[in-house]
């Protein structure tokens, strides 16, 4: 048995809190049963900053809004202090529980802070499991199971238990009402009313958010036998909640009550065109057995049986899928069935298979491949127009690759080969002087010895040119001047 310390409106001190006490009642469970997977685990290292279990010599802190119920591990819990939230509720065991606070040293403690546990929707398949009350099993819904079929049915029991844990906050996601056949919550609740009464309470409202104008009521078909297991509305919202991945088969096929295109093989039949009793029980007994002596393993292979009967349908499906990557295995599983088939049904049944596998491209891919095409295409006829209409380039890189001039320029390395006008690439960068002017415009013309003073250099280098004959200063040419005396 347990106690609630519910601390919800602390103002002064976060260390006062509201006790909430609920009783412990023994309440039967029906056998078509679906429970709530999600807990919040005291003890689960994954809850807490930094990561593992709080030690004696910490600080145990619960954040001010935690927005949820977490219950105490019994025992002895060993603190040096514990700090709780103001918005949430700590469930304190009644029996082998102690709470030890121990004095430390301020400067030797430690924090140990709970994570604000998230929230998950109601209508999601991925947090129900079915409930056998017989066999005390529970079997969490696999690949092949249809969306619709993985939350509960309009005919089934909705469980949430506490125990040692309490549920996750469940999101309602504010949907106008939740059809089932019956709904508990713990050993305490039963009952529509006391559900919809818990639910609204102060407590509750830690567990179950936008569900202020949330009607839980009974299905409109409590028959499993001719019912579907959810109306059209309960599909769309649990299909909302669903992720689709790309299906990595050439065909995929997407069962009824199914969000996602999958990739396996599908069976249908119609029991209207069943001649006789058809008794599913027996029908599914007898799948079983072929299909553990199939000649493909069943433990590579997922299979789920059911009755389809959405939109007035009334048809018998099975439904296999590859366990991990898709590999056509439930598609030479379907084939060695085909001959049972034939004998159980003379005609009237369908199969259906989703092909090779294929890894479509992703966004990425495709882009990187539409760039690539580009770059190649481009290349190729920049190619074919240089060699058919461009009749310069060519010739231009044969010379240069003939003479190794690639890393050669006009101007940087011709003054190493002054004399060399072969080769087409020098220039001459030289400037007469001021004196050399007047004499080169007086005689009118350049002689073949001048023409060989001005080869390609880039400017006069000593160690090639020979050394030129000094001027007389006596000689240098002086403008007469006349002076005028008035």
């Amino acid at each position: 048995m347990y106690s609630l310390f519910q601390a919800a409106t602390m103002k002064a001190t976060r260390l006062i809190g509201v006790i909430v006490i609920l009783q412990v009642f023994s309440i039967n469970v029906t056998q078509s049963a679906k429970v709530w997977l999600p807990r919040v685990d005291f003890m689960d290292i994954s809850n807490w900053i930094p990561s593992g279990l709080p030690s004696g010599q910490q600080t145990i802190v619960f954040p001010s809004k935690l927005n949820a119920l977490v219950a105490l591990p019994e025992g002895i819990l060993t603190v040096s202090a514990l700090i709780l939230p103001q918005q949430g509720g700590l469930l304190f065991p009644v029996h082998s529980f102690l709470l030890n606070v121990v004095s430390q040293d301020p400067a030797s403690i430690s924090v140990a802070l709970f994570k604000v546990p998230g929230r998950t929707p109601y209508y999601s398949g991925n947090n129900w499991a079915t409930y056998d009350e017989q066999r005390s099993l529970r079997q969490a819904p696999n690949a092949a199971v249809p969306h619709s079929e993985r939350v509960p049915c309009q005919y089934e029991t909705v469980i949430f238990e506490t125990g040692k844990n309490l549920p996750k906050p469940i999101d309602m996601q504010y949907h106008e009402s939740i059809e089932v056949g019956n709904v508990r919550f713990g050993d305490t609740i039963e009952g529509f009313e006391n559900f919809h009464n818990f639910m609204s309470s102060e407590v509750g409202q830690f567990l179950f958010y936008n569900a202020e104008d949330t009607l839980i009521r009974p299905g409109k078909c409590v028959n499993a036998e001719k019912c579907p297991c959810q109306e059209p509305r309960q599909i769309d919202a649990i299909c909302s909640n669903e992720r689709c991945a790309e299906p990595h088969c050439l065909s995929p096929i997407q069962p009824p009550g199914h969000c996602c295109p999958i990739c396996g093989s599908l069976f249908r039949i119609n029991m209207a065109l069943f001649q006789g009793v058809f008794n599913l029980q027996s029908f599914t007994e007898k799948l079983r057995r072929k299909i553990i002596s199939a000649e493909v393993d069943d433990a590579d292979v997922e299979y789920h049986i059911g009755i389809d009967r959405l939109k007035g349908a009334n048809v018998v499906q099975l439904i296999v899928v590859d366990k991990g990557e898709y590999g056509e295995k439930s598609i030479r599983m379907m084939d060695s069935l085909r001959p049972f088939f034939e004998k159980q049904f003379a005609s009237g049944f369908h199969i259906t298979h989703a092909g090779q596998p294929h890894t479509p491209l992703d966004r990425g891919q495709v882009l990187a491949f539409v760039l690539l095409t580009f770059i190649i295409i481009s290349a190729f006829f920049t190619v074919l127009y240089v060699y058919y209409y461009d009749g310069t380039l060519l010739p231009r890189l044969r010379v240069a690759v003939r003479n190794r001039q690639f890393f050669t320029t006009p101007f940087v390395f011709a003054r190493f080969h002054p004399s060399s006008d072969v080769d087409g690439l020098s220039v001459d960068v030289n400037f007469p002087s001021d004196r050399q002017q007047p004499a080169e415009e007086t005689e009118g013309s350049v002689t073949p010895d001048s023409a060989d003073s001005h080869h390609a250099t880039s400017f006069n280098n000593p160690m090639y040119e020979k050394p030129t004959q000094k001027l007389d200063p006596a000689l240098e040419v002086f403008d007469d001047v006349k002076l005028r005396a008035k």
